[in-house]
């Protein structure tokens, strides 16, 4: 009783505190937070009971869980145990919160340790111990993403943080994409993300209305029509309905099926929207239908159209969001990188918090073929395979640890032989033998090589050039 008493007496010294002060237990979840935690944020704090407190990160798209995560300690403190950081929380309710220096310091073994926050004012920061450079420069990059989750975290996917021109000028366009409900086209490479951020710009800018997701090269108008069939008759029946048709792979939709999708567009304007996602931009998108030259101009004859319908490029030309590949955004790899890392650390994937300097080296010299899922493919491999809080070299998968820009040369001793030449040539034998054995039937060819009828006719194009 005397013990309760004297725990009790404690809780009201700390609550009448004016320093702000919280404990994460040692399952890394919030388990006391102080009243002056609750008058520095301005809520009520036993919403954040419970909630995990990850670097730089959370574990849901609730605000809350942003708030939790943003308590917590920088990257290096389990080395050290102390560590000093100015923290800053994302935007409540739409009013900005102060930030604040915080001193964390850790109690107790591994298994059974509680860190205890306390804000104030202190002088050591977290670079003034050994391996200041390393640690340093993780605490530079959370900062980063920070602030990218503070400004955007309606549109937060890994592929939209960074801080190149591409980055901002993507961020511009999905934030008015998020704000209006539009026909809207994605552009970008393969593994670039663009469904996921598709979803979230639809959430934000028509949370209430149903999503029909279409796989555009399965398609044909009979096909899409029973597809849609349900949408058609809502469409139909009530004038305020309002559906928005979610096409992936719109580009290598055959031509006979885009043209019918104009044709609903047109019907049911302006209730039925279109989001399309493709692969490459076409020239035509940003000119003046029927003013281009031959060069520029889409042919509608079926069997040699490739890309997008004319009709189908001029709704979508209100808005156009280009994802770039992950190549052509070096700056922006330690960010994104980054933002994986912590994806992944708060799914419990592994306890690593930050790239070594060897590991982040190699992220930025690969090519990245597969863009960003290859990126998160290979953050995940990595944090599986480090034991401790930082990832070398030696955790990243053997394809980035092995690659060497510049390498190319050695395969081209051989002067004789062309592995392009050769592997083209055995491409066209097997796409000839494969028609034969159709009929010369174009889309019952290019089911049985497991291709997009778009593709092939694209492939034969390059045969007979």
């Amino acid at each position: 009783m005397a013990s309760g008493t004297k725990i009790r007496s404690l809780s009201r010294l700390l609550d009448a505190s004016s320093a702000p002060l919280w404990v994460i237990g040692p399952k890394g979840t919030l388990i006391y937070l102080s009243a002056a935690v609750a008058r520095w944020l301005g809520i009520d704090v036993d919403v954040l009971l419970d909630r995990h407190c990850v670097a730089g990160t959370s574990i849901s798209d609730d605000p809350l869980d942003f708030v939790a995560a943003s308590l917590s300690p920088p990257p290096g403190f389990n080395e050290r145990g102390t560590a000093s950081l100015r923290v800053q929380p994302p935007p409540i309710d739409g009013r900005k919160v102060t930030p604040l220096d915080v001193r964390f310091v850790r109690a107790g073994t591994a298994s059974d340790s509680m860190t205890f926050a306390i804000g104030g004012q202190f002088d050591d920061a977290v670079a003034d111990t050994g391996g200041a450079t390393e640690v340093l420069q993780a605490v530079e990059l959370r900062k980063k993403l920070d602030a990218w989750r503070a400004h955007h975290a309606d549109i937060a996917t890994i592929a939209t943080a960074g801080v190149s021109s591409q980055a901002r000028r993507m961020r511009t366009k999905l934030s008015v994409a998020a704000s209006t409900r539009t026909h809207l086209a994605f552009f970008g490479p393969d593994g670039s993300g663009s469904l996921s951020i598709a979803m979230r710009v639809h959430q934000q800018s028509a949370p209430d209305e149903p999503l029909v997701r279409v796989e555009g090269p399965l398609m044909d108008p009979e096909l899409l029509d029973a597809t849609l069939m349900t949408t058609i008759n809502q469409l139909s029946e009530s004038k305020t309905t309002r559906v928005t048709v979610l096409v992936n792979e719109l580009d290598d939709m055959p031509i006979e099926a885009q043209h019918r999708l104009s044709e609903l567009l047109t019907t049911f304007a302006p209730r039925l929207r279109l989001i399309g996602l493709c692969t490459e931009q076409p020239r035509l998108l940003c000119e003046p239908l029927g003013e281009s030259n031959d060069d520029d101009t889409i042919s509608l004859e079926p069997e040699s159209t490739i890309g997008l319908h004319p009709k189908l490029i001029d709704v979508l030309s209100t808005l156009s969001v280009v994802i770039d590949s992950l190549a052509s955004r070096v700056e922006d790899i330690p960010v994104l990188a980054t933002a994986a890392l912590d994806t992944r650390r708060a799914s419990g994937d592994g306890n690593a918090e930050r790239f070594g300097r060897a590991a982040l080296d190699a992220l930025i010299v690969y090519p990245w073929p597969g863009n960003f899922e290859e990126l998160e493919s290979s953050v995940r491999h990595a944090i599986a395979a480090a034991p401790r809080e930082s990832i070398g070299l030696e955790h990243l998968p053997l394809a980035i640890r092995s690659f060497r820009p510049g390498h190319a040369d050695a395969t081209q001793r051989p002067a004789n032989i062309s592995l392009d030449e050769s592997v083209r040539r055995y491409e066209h034998k097997i796409i000839s033998e494969v028609l034969e054995a159709s009929d010369n039937n174009r889309a019952e060819a290019a089911r049985r090589l497991g291709i997009s009828r778009a593709r092939l006719l694209r492939k034969i194009d390059e045969m007979n050039q």
